[in-house]
């Protein structure tokens, strides 16, 4: 892979033109400042609470996609496609309809299961799901919004507005955990995403935001199914795939302060994540305009592709050299029983990392069932080997296994994304 210093000036050229920095500046402080908060409230709270927070985050990333059932990302494909603004809104908000319908459905659905103790046997988790899940309602709507401002390539609106509200956000939760403990930490978090959407509906002025509960909207339906089915189902087995350890070890663990431990370790490794996210953001639009465009979509893949490449080895060589030490000094040895989990979960991180561009790029081509299989095949891998290293070796083979599990899906995402580029 030899990438020549023209050639990454030309791919900084290119993405600045784009809005890259405004969202990677965005998704850069809200990661620091999320981070920075994560650490306070770490400190604050004690390993038991850290692994209940994360269990309870898990159950929110899952039924998040179930509930908004693709709408956000049918709205990212359709809209990044050559269309009338008028065509644009009525996709919008049709989606924003649909989302709305279904989460409350399936949020009334939840809390009723949860009286029965279905998702955990641990009380205080049980207590707090109510409280800890609203987000499915709130976060589906809000990243329809996100999905439509990234289509229609309104990226500096897009990171102003989180930023501003990010870091308000994450201010609370550091206040209300600090004054209330785990549950002030869920009060602070659902008035968050109430402000953000609440900011969104302020800066939408396409139209009256009445009109979205519009009996109009039902007949789009199956132009939004047509994508949003097969990128639900994508999603869907992706954030299992990625999450079904924390899944298996909240049901095969009952030492709750060692799932601390494990689940801090593995909230560090959100630094891997901020510029690969930011990149695929970026991309996927382009990707989409690009799909009938061989030889340019190809093109800008490869370039886009080496410089992930890079940007994942770097960053992971520099955690690995710095975050351990770091930690130590700021909790002063209380989370030292994490870093035996750190190194392996991010290796294993970074490998699905190095897929990120090939998801995107096969969105982007309209080939979604490509990204379901992929997952379907890392989903039943994570599921058996998982299994197998905790049934042996507790939560250090489930870390050991997330090296397994990264390896296998980026290896898949590669073979599924050669063929949808044959079929261009």
């Amino acid at each position: 892979m030899n990438l020549k210093f023209e050639d990454i000036l030309i791919i900084f050229r290119n993405i600045r033109q784009k809005g890259f920095f405004h969202l990677l500046s965005a998704n850069l402080l809200i990661q620091v400042v999320a981070f920075t908060s994560q650490l306070f409230v770490a400190g604050i709270l004690s390993p038991d609470d850290i692994g209940r927070i994360k269990i309870i985050q898990t159950y929110v990333s899952i039924f998040s996609i179930v509930a908004g059932m693709g709408f956000n990302s049918s709205t990212l494909k359709l809209c990044s496609e050559n269309r009338t603004p008028e065509e644009r809104n009525s996709i919008f908000q049709s989606a924003l309809f649909f989302t709305i319908l279904s989460t409350i459905s399936l949020y009334i659905i939840i809390v009723v299961l949860n009286f029965f103790g279905i998702f955990s046997s641990d009380k205080l988790i049980q207590w707090l799901i109510p409280l800890g899940l609203f987000p499915i309602i709130s976060n589906s709507v809000f990243m329809v919004f996100v999905s439509y401002f990234q289509a229609t390539k309104k990226i500096k609106l897009l990171s102003n507005l989180t930023i501003s509200n990010k870091v308000i956000s994450i201010i609370a939760i550091v206040l209300f955990t600090y004054w209330i403990g785990i549950k002030g930490y869920y009060v602070a978090y659902n008035l968050s995403f109430i402000l953000m959407l609440a900011v969104c509906f302020r800066y939408y002025k396409s139209g009256s935001w009445v009109n979205i509960f519009s009996p109009k909207n039902v007949s789009m339906f199956s132009i939004h199914w047509n994508y949003a089915r097969t990128s639900m189902a994508a999603y869907l087995l992706s954030e299992i795939s990625a999450y079904v350890d924390i899944l298996l070890i909240s049901f095969f663990i009952p030492d709750m302060k060692q799932i601390g431990y494990y689940s801090f370790a593995l909230t560090i490794t959100v630094v891997l994540k901020i510029i690969p996210s930011t990149v695929q953001q970026i991309t996927i639009p382009y990707f989409s305009a690009l799909a009938h465009q061989k030889t340019e979509f190809l093109l800008a893949f490869k370039r886009y592709n080496k410089l992930l490449y890079f940007i994942v080895a770097g960053t992971l060589l520099a955690v690995m050299l710095f975050v351990p030490f770091l930690l130590h000094f700021i909790f002063a040895g209380k989370y030292d029983p994490s870093m035996k989990y750190f190194p392996l979960l991010a290796i294993g991180w970074s490998f699905r990392l190095l897929a990120q561009l090939q998801y995107g790029a096969i969105f982007g081509l309209g080939k979604l069932n490509y990204n379901v299989y992929s997952t379907l095949v890392s989903l039943i891998f994570n599921i058996i080997i998982i299994s197998i290293s905790i049934y042996f070796f507790g939560l250090l083979g489930a870390a050991y296994a997330s090296v397994l599990g990264g390896l296998v899906y980026v290896l898949c995402s590669r073979y599924f994304f050669r063929k949808a580029k044959s079929e261009m």
